[in-house]
C-alpha cells in the first residue's frame, strides 16, 4: 500500500516542484490572513494554472466568506476546499450541491470531540485529524503539534480520513505504525522557519513515509 501523502502551506514554485518530483498527492495553499503560510488569490491563480496538471491542489479555508470561496472555485479554478474552522454539516452540503467540491473537513482531535465526527455527511469526502491548537493560537492548524494517535482507534470511521498535526520526517513512521494511515499532511514539519518550507526536509518526509 502506498501512503498518500499532501504536503500544506506552500507559498513556492520550487516547493511545489518538490512535491511533484518526490511524488506527493496533494498540495494546499491557505487562504487565511492570520497564517504565515497565507498566499494571494493572484499568486495562487499562478501556481494554480502551472501545476493543477501535475498535482492535485487543495485551497484550505478557515470559516471563509462565501466571496472568498466563490474566487478561490472561479478565479483560481481550485476545486477542493478544506475547511478548518467552525463550518457545520448544513453549510458544506450547500457548498458541495452549489459548486460541485471536493469537500476535505479538519476536526481538532480530542476525547472531547470523537463525537463530532459524522459519517453519515454525503458532503465530506474526507476528515482530517489535526491536534487542538494551543489557547493562545490564533491559527487552528500548522502549529507543529501532535495529538494522541491512540484516539484514531476508537473511531468507527466510514468515511476516508487524514492524519495530520505535527508531523515530522523523524516520527512520521511511529504515526503511521499507532493509527494505521493511508493518508498523510504534513504542513510545519517540513518547514526550516515558520512559513518557510525546506526541500530536503519535504524529500525526507516523503521517503520515511513510504519507505
Amino acid at each position: 500500500m502506498t501512503i498518500k501523502i499532501k504536503v500544506c502551506g506552500l507559498l513556492e514554485s520550487s516547493n511545489v516542484e518538490s512535491c511533484i518530483s518526490n511524488s506527493a498527492d496533494m498540495i494546499g495553499l491557505v487562504f487565511y490572513p492570520k497564517s504565515p503560510r497565507n498566499i494571494e488569490i493572484n499568486e495562487a491563480y499562478i501556481l494554480n494554472k502551472k501545476y493543477s496538471s501535475l498535482i492535485e491542489i487543495v485551497a484550505l479555508v478557515v470559516n471563509a466568506s462565501e466571496e472568498l470561496i466563490d474566487n478561490i472555485i472561479s478565479r483560481v479554478g481550485i476545486k477542493t476546499i478544506q475547511f478548518h474552522g467552525n463550518e457545520n454539516i448544513d453549510y458544506l452540503e450547500s457548498l458541495k450541491i452549489k459548486y460541485n467540491i471536493k469537500i476535505i473537513k479538519a476536526v481538532s482531535l480530542s476525547s472531547d470531540t470523537l463525537d463530532n465526527i459524522n459519517n453519515q455527511s454525503d458532503a465530506i469526502d474526507y476528515y482530517l485529524f489535526d491536534s487542538p491548537p494551543p489557547i493562545e493560537s490564533n491559527r487552528p492548524g500548522g502549529n507543529g503539534l501532535t495529538f494522541d494517535w491512540g484516539l484514531i482507534n476508537k473511531l468507527n470511521l466510514k468515511k476516508n480520513w487524514i492524519l495530520s498535526g505535527g508531523l515530522t520526517p523523524s516520527n512520521i513512521k511511529e504515526a503511521i505504525n499507532i493509527t494505521g494511515a493511508n493518508f498523510i499532511d504534513v504542513s510545519s514539519g517540513v518547514e526550516s522557519k515558520i512559513g518557510k518550507k525546506d526541500n530536503d526536509l519535504i524529500t525526507n518526509f516523503i521517503y520515511n513515509a513510504r519507505s
